[in-house]
Order: C-alpha cells, then structure tokens, then sequence
C-alpha cells in the first residue's frame, strides 16, 4: 500500500512539474508580446520603430460603419495615401491609441487615416461607439483583418496611394512611435524610388558640348596642334 501511494505521489508531482513548466512559459510569451508592443525587448533595451515593407498590392476594404451604413474603401493605384489602423474594443494595448486619435492627433504624411475594427459579431458594439472618435473614419470589416493578415491588435498598414502598394506595417504602444515608423516608411520608399529611377540619357549634341567645355578649361583650343597630330592643324600650310 505504501508503494501505491509513492508512486502516486512522484506521478502527481511529475504532472504539478509540467503544468508549472507550461504556466511559466506561457507567461514569459505574455511578457514577451507586451514588451514587444511597448518598445522594450524585456532586457531594457528599446526595440526599434520600423515599419516593415512589404511591395505587396493592397486590397480595397469592404464593410460598415457604427451605424450600419455599408462602405467600400478603395486602395488601389490613385487613391489616396492612407494609413490603415487595426482597433479593436477588447484590446487593453489600444487604449491609449484610441484615446489619441479621439484628440487632435497628427497624422503623418498627409495620410488618410481609416480605423479598422472586427465585424459587430466579434466586437463589443457599446464599447466600440465609446471609443470611436467622432471625427476619424472607423468601419468594420473582419474580412480586412484576414486579407491584410493582421497578426494582432494595434497593427498599423500604410498603403502608398501613387502605387496602390503597401508601403510599410507594424505595431507600436503609442501614437508617436506610429509616426515616427509611417514618416521612415514614406523615406524609405521615396528613396527607393530614387534610386530606382533611370538617368536621363544625354544627346549627341548635349556630349559633344561637354566634351568641347572640358577641353577649352584644360586650355585646349579648336586649333590646338595636340588636336591635329598630323600637322594638319586650320592655317598650318595656307599661303599668307
């Protein structure tokens, strides 16, 4: 009877050992994302703000307003600039941003900014009307979490209006680290652009111009003799 119950025992604290393990670890994962989220790698050290570019072709967004009006926000090539936030009611890290976009925040690179929430089935609907800002643009729409694969709530997706591409996404704790990553996001793509962009190729005429201008600052003349190697310099030979 004494085995039996020894063995139970070391089972029970082998089983107590593994879910301590898994509680343990779920909890440094927690740790991890949260620290993520407020700029900080969990050592005090401060991660960077970027946004991350990704080229991919943006996708319109389909859904509804707080009111239940139906509306379409289109992003393709042409449309304007915009700066897609994913807010959600439930979501303790998007407090603080909620609040800053209900002041008179600024919205970097004179971007259209459009709040993105979940479909009603999954938000808190009265808690959603009391967050909203009254003067920002917010819609629901699940399908926009999916097609823009949204890993997590506040996630931020800029979308370049001359291309109709996604120019930068990332996530960040506060307002100011937002623009911050958007205004190196649209640096960043202006100079690819830049680089990118071909030189303009010079004339015959525009080449032989510079041709004859470096030569003339050189001291090089038309009738220069190093220009005539024969000796067929203009005059060389004429009668007076």
């Amino acid at each position: 009877m004494t085995t039996v119950l020894l063995v139970l025992e070391t089972v029970l604290l082998a089983l107590v050992a593994v879910f301590v393990v898994g509680l343990l670890r779920s909890h440094a994962e927690i740790l991890r994302r949260l620290a993520a989220i407020e700029g900080d790698d969990g050592e005090g050290r401060s991660v960077p703000e970027r946004m991350i570019s990704t080229g991919t072709a943006a996708v319109d967004i389909v859904g509804e307003t707080l009111t239940g009006d139906a509306v379409k926000v289109r992003l393709g090539a042409g449309s304007p600039t915009t700066l897609l936030a994913f807010l959600s009611s439930g979501c303790a890290a998007c407090g603080p941003l909620w609040e800053s976009l209900d002041q008179d925040a600024r919205i970097p690179a004179d971007a259209r900014l459009v709040i993105v929430a979940k479909g009603p089935e999954q938000e808190s609907m009265t808690s959603l009307r009391e967050l909203a800002p009254r003067a920002r643009e917010v819609l629901m729409s699940t399908a926009a979490w999916g097609d823009y694969a949204v890993p997590a709530s506040p996630h931020f997706v800029l979308v370049d209006g001359g291309s109709g591409r996604i120019a930068g996404r990332g996530t960040a704790g506060s307002w100011e680290q937002i623009v911050s990553m958007v205004e190196r996001a649209v640096s960043d793509t202006a100079q690819t652009v830049t680089d990118r962009a071909p030189s303009r190729v010079r004339t015959t005429s525009e080449r032989a111009g510079r041709a004859e201008d470096a030569l003339a600052a050189a001291g090089i003349t038309a009738d220069h003799a190093s220009l005539y190697p024969a000796g067929n310099a203009p005059g060389v030979g004429e009668r007076a």
